[in-house]
């Protein structure tokens, strides 16, 4: 009995033992499962922490590249750049936008701009369009070609550049060609028709003089609105002062004078010019001599017969006048502004009369200001006119030259 109690007892230990290592194994396992899980949970935490900060320095970097490589572009590829961010705010911009008033504060003035700003987010695309904004501290509008390009984080990359200067240069070149069309039209037609009533007139003296008479005077004025397209196409492309001389003033009046003296004789009119021989100014002899002449023949066509044309020259440090006065009918207050462009005339049927192209004092201002001056007018009705070339004034020794 001692002996096979015994052997129960060592049975009931080594089952006990056996259940508690088994225990203790399966609490091993789990414990070896949990510290790996936790290993793995904790490795896949860091490894996607890691993903995720080096994802954003990246895409900061990113950011900061493309505004650094916007900062550095909007000032050569436009005539103002902007970027904003997701909410609009300026977070880079040129110095020009600020100064056309597109920007302030951090800000886009303009409301039509940041509606194109947002519509660009909302198509997912850049947008070029046509906008006409007000210029800064000014009532008058100019016409700018916005274009729009998305970046990175939703930033938004606006280049305006402004067309308002070419375009109005091809609209001045339409109606410059439609105008040409149109004055060449005239003179051409009337000769061709002259023509014709001479051939049929050729049994009567008295009318193959008339018409020869108007066939002349149709072809002179042909002629002269020929050479003025020419004289304007010419100082329109040259630069004058690229080859300038220097040129004494006096000389410049004394040949003006003299190409005029036909037709003042014509209409008894008499010159006085007023002018020291010490005053030089620099520039092209023959563009100057035509734009004397010019003012010259103005106001002989435009003043009465025996009256006075005085040419008065007067000079300071840097500036030298030559003001071109008659005592004609004068130009009404509404018509100043617009004397000087090309084909206009203040009195079409007096323009007919004396032979007028219309391109006279276009050429004028175009020449003085290819020389770096400016022509102005000043007139009143029934009393007489008064145009003022401005030039810079030069000494014969700037120029290489001895007086």
């Amino acid at each position: 009995m001692s002996n096979y109690r015994t052997a129960v007892n060592l049975q009931c230990q080594i089952a006990r033992s056996t259940d508690d290592y088994s225990w203790s194994m399966a609490w091993s396992e789990v414990l070896i499962t949990v510290i790996l899980t936790v290993l793995a949970t904790a490795f896949a935490v860091g490894y996607i922490g890691f993903r995720y900060t080096r994802k954003s320095a990246e895409a900061a970097v990113s950011n900061i590249n493309v505004l650094e490589a916007g900062s550095a572009l909007i000032d050569v590829i436009a005539t103002a750049g902007v970027i904003v961010d997701y909410s609009n705010t300026v977070v880079r911009s040129s110095a020009s936008s600020t100064a056309l008033g597109i920007v302030r504060k951090n800000t886009i003035v303009n409301r039509d701009v940041r509606r194109i700003v947002d519509e660009t987010r909302k198509q997912g695309r850049s947008l070029n369009v046509e906008l006409e904004l007000p210029a800064s501290g000014r009532k008058k509008y100019r016409l700018f070609s916005l274009k729009t390009v998305i970046a990175s984080n939703r930033n938004v990359v606006i280049l305006l550049d402004d067309m308002t200067e070419s375009r109005r240069i091809e609209n001045e070149r339409r109606d410059f060609l439609a105008n040409i069309s149109h004055e060449l039209k005239t003179p051409i037609g009337a000769i061709g028709l002259l023509a014709e009533a001479l051939m049929d007139a050729t049994d009567d003296p008295a009318l193959i003089k008339k018409f020869s008479t108007s066939l002349r005077t149709e072809s002179h004025r042909l002629g002269q609105l020929v050479q003025g397209i020419i004289q304007l196409s010419r100082v329109q492309t040259v630069d004058v002062l690229a080859e300038a001389i220097p040129i004494r003033v006096s000389d410049l009046i004394a040949e003006a004078l003299d190409r005029c003296s036909v037709l003042a004789n014509s209409k008894n009119v008499e010159f006085q010019p007023r002018c020291p021989d010490s005053i030089w100014v620099g520039g092209d002899v023959e563009l100057l001599t035509v734009a004397l002449k010019n003012l010259i023949d103005n106001a002989i066509h435009y003043s009465d017969k025996g009256t006075t044309v005085n040419i008065d020259v007067t000079a300071t440090k840097s500036m030298v006048r030559v003001a071109v006065k008659d005592r004609g009918v004068g130009i009404p207050r509404e018509d100043l502004e617009r004397v000087f462009e090309r084909f206009y005339r203040v009195d079409p049927s007096r323009s007919r009369v004396t032979g007028g192209t219309g391109l006279g004092l276009s050429i004028v201002k175009h020449i003085t200001r290819g020389h770096g001056g400016q022509v102005d007018v000043e007139s009143t009705v029934g009393a007489g006119t008064t145009f003022t070339i401005a030039l810079p004034r030069f000494e014969p020794q700037q120029l290489g030259v001895s007086p």
